[in-house]
């Protein structure tokens, strides 16, 4: 099978990711990566850091990558066929739409843009594309949140009564000229932190008639600590928790409390085990999930849909704007201490 040439974009936490699990797939083949930092490009990649251990060597081996400190000539080189975003979010409008115009397969780190109105204009050129397009909502692959997903389309355990989501972490400071603290940027915890969790609930639930959120501004100067309901219109509490305002050697968390009518499944990164099903008959069971993670599953399945020409289907560049447009929401009843309808979902 050929393999899909990648260049990778951006080298920090998640482009370190993307660029070991690429370097180990045997349908993938690094040819470039570009990075406005020489040490980096030297392949001194000590200093990166991030939230989820990355076991990968801090001193790498770029021998036969071709080096780039302009993301512009990477995309513009005729031996990538995949770009790999993985930079700073108030940078994803231009590149994206750049790699797209260029006729390049384009993997997009979460979210899909700063804005709404950004994420229409890349809907739009994706759907006129023939390149494969995907934003990198990994949750959606995540092994023990693919379980929850399977279980509820199974109706196992039947029907939904409450769902409870958290992802919670210290500040994350490591970013390139410390972006994430900025806002303006980054779009606070809100848009980059919790909206994996909001994108998770527009998976399995759909899309919510109308939020009520509470939320306070932290260290980024935005919304960096939220509680969210999603009001489905039916008997069903949906809630998430996610923010970044936490302090010293807090570890980072990502977990969900799920009540059915026969069982509650939980998940936890703080428990071991992670996962346990505490059925109506009083038995504590442990499922066994896929090994890996999100970032290794999403990379995989885009790879089978360039190989295979298919348009990927798990995330498609609309869910990847509304999980925004749910963002937005939240942000305004937030802000306004009110309801906020979903609308142009």
């Amino acid at each position: 099978m050929a393999k899909v040439r990648v260049g990778c974009v951006g080298l920090g936490f998640m482009g370190k990711a993307h660029f070991g699990i690429y370097k180990e797939h045997p349908n993938a083949e690094v040819v470039a990566i570009a990075d406005v930092d020489d040490a980096k490009l030297s392949g001194d990649w000590s200093k990166i850091g991030g939230n989820i251990d990355d076991p990968s060597a801090k001193e790498v081996d770029l021998s036969g990558i071709k080096l780039y400190k302009d993301a512009d000539e990477l995309i513009d080189d005729p031996d990538v066929d995949l770009v790999d975003i993985t930079l700073p979010t108030f940078l994803h409008f231009r590149y994206v739409m750049k790699a797209l115009e260029s006729k390049k397969h384009v993997l997009c780190e979460k979210p899909i843009a700063l804005t709404l109105q950004e994420a229409d204009k890349i809907v739009a050129t994706a759907g006129r594309s023939k390149s494969k397009f995907m934003v990198a909502h990994c949750i959606r692959f995540w092994p023990e949140y693919e379980y929850l997903a399977q279980i509820m389309k199974g109706k196992k355990y039947g029907r939904v009564k409450s769902a409870i989501f958290k992802r919670r972490s210290v500040a994350p400071t490591w970013g390139w000229q410390n972006w994430l603290m900025n806002q303006k940027r980054s779009g606070g915890a809100i848009l980059d932190l919790h909206i994996h969790d909001t994108d998770f609930i527009n998976y399995i639930f759909g899309t919510p008639k109308k939020v009520e959120s509470a939320g306070v501004p932290g260290p980024s100067g935005g919304i960096d600590h939220i509680v969210t309901n999603y009001d489905f219109g039916k008997s069903m509490l949906v809630t998430a928790e996610g923010g970044w305002s936490f302090h010293g050697s807090y570890p980072f968390e990502m977990a969900y409390t799920v009540i059915f009518d026969k069982a509650t499944v939980e998940f936890s990164t703080s428990q071991s085990p992670t996962l346990k099903v505490y059925t109506s008959g009083g038995k504590v069971e442990t499922p066994a999930v896929a090994e890996g993670t999100g970032y290794s599953a999403e990379i995989d399945y885009f790879l089978t849909c360039i190989l295979k020409n298919q348009k990927p289907k798990i995330v498609t560049p609309k869910d990847a704007r509304n999980a925004v447009l749910v963002i937005k929401a939240e942000e305004k009843s937030a802000k306004d201490h009110r309801n906020v309808a979903i609308t142009n979902a």
